[in-house]
């Protein structure tokens, strides 16, 4: 008798670790980096600084300011998703404050998502953004996703490359001052201002600024857009004022305003100006080379210039609603070897806007004028 019961607590010794394993959470196999399905947090701040590296994973939700010291880097896997929320004990919009070094790297099939509350469509300014301030550390965006900032991402004195990056229904979807950025094959939508530089050195290529109230706002910086597609934006495409600016191979479409650069220098080449429902590109005491654009289709005017800073040549104009060059100023303009959709004077002159219909601006020349649309046009 004594012996079955000795054998029988033996049994349930063995049993005991099995049943602990078959009754434990299912949240503790997801691999790192992965949502679980029960929602699972697994980082918590309110009013925080970081003051030691730390990697991010699964579901972190920050509360008020979190601040990244400067000798802290914050490294956040794929797949994460990070929610801000106001904190209890103040009503300012909750944001990341990297003072250290941001490495945040997705991949394209699980992207990093910044967002207030990922059930709900996200609304303009539901929190407050990701700013860097006096970090001139290699910062990294890659394969994001930041969704309803009052500014997605703002840099203050400092570096950031962002490439593959989605920045969505922001106030102001990023703004630089006094700093470096670099953004690749990325997107900038929905925003009352999509990007927003001053005294800066800003690259963008292969992106999409679209269907924003203002596309890109630049002043005092210099500037590189390639390949860029500046589409649906309301009021305009971009303005630029002393600016030092090259704008190359990209499309300024179907924009209220497509394109105001105003002082500085710098060259406009091989763009497309199309559908846009105010003038396409409007220059004022801008020392510019533009050539190889097609300037066509558009709803007013084609070019605007209010002076003769710029050096307009291969160029094609046909089919703006208004003129395809207004003179807006007292200066006689040089337009010459450009395409004005016709060969004869007579016809080539109804599309000019001069001193000829109205003697307080000057003169347009535009002859000798090309006979056919220039062969290299995009």
């Amino acid at each position: 008798m004594r012996s079955s019961f000795w054998s029988g607590l033996f049994l349930i010794t063995l049993l005991i670790p099995q049943l602990c394993l078959a009754a434990a959470p299912l949240a503790a196999s997801v691999p790192p980096g992965r949502i679980s399905a029960n929602n699972h947090i697994s980082a918590s701040y309110e009013n925080a600084t970081l003051t030691e590296d730390v990697t991010w994973r699964g579901i972190v939700v920050v509360q008020g300011a979190l601040v990244v010291a400067p000798q802290a880097t914050l490294r956040i896997d794929p797949g994460t998703e990070i929610r801000f929320s106001a904190s209890k004990a103040s009503l300012n919009p909750a944001r990341l404050v990297v003072l250290g070094r941001l490495q945040c790297v997705g991949t394209p099939d699980r992207p990093v998502h910044f967002t207030s509350n990922p059930a709900a469509p996200s609304k303009r300014g539901e929190w407050g953004g990701l700013l860097l301030l006096s970090s001139e550390k290699r910062n990294q965006l890659e394969h994001c996703r930041i969704e309803g900032a009052e500014t997605g991402v703002e840099a203050r004195f400092s570096t950031i490359s962002l490439k593959s990056v989605v920045i969505s229904t922001a106030t102001t979807g990023m703004i630089l001052r006094d700093s470096i950025a670099g953004m690749t094959t990325s997107t900038v939508s929905g925003c009352d201002t999509g990007i927003e530089a001053h005294d800066s050195e800003l690259e963008v290529r292969e992106t999409t600024v679209a269907q924003n109230r203002r596309g890109a706002a630049l002043y005092d910086s210099s500037v590189l857009l390639s390949s860029v597609k500046v589409a649906g934006n309301t009021l305009q495409g971009i303005l630029a004022e002393e600016c030092r600016i090259k704008l190359t191979s990209s499309e300024i479409t179907g924009n209220g305003l497509g394109a105001e650069i105003s002082g500085g220098e710098g060259q406009v080449f091989l763009c497309r100006f199309m559908r846009n429902t105010d003038t396409a590109l409007h220059l004022a005491s801008a020392r510019l080379k533009v050539n190889h654009c097609q300037i066509t289709d558009n709803l007013h005017d084609g070019l605007k210039l209010e002076d003769d800073s710029a050096t307009i040549w291969d160029n094609a104009f046909s089919g703006n609603g208004g003129y395809n060059l207004v003179n807006a100023g007292s200066e006689n303009i040089t337009a010459l070897q450009n395409w004005w959709g016709a060969m004869d004077e007579s016809s080539v002159k109804k599309t000019l806007f001069d001193s000829t219909r109205d003697g307080r601006f000057g003169a347009v020349n535009v002859f000798p004028w090309l006979f056919e649309k220039p062969a290299l046009l995009p």
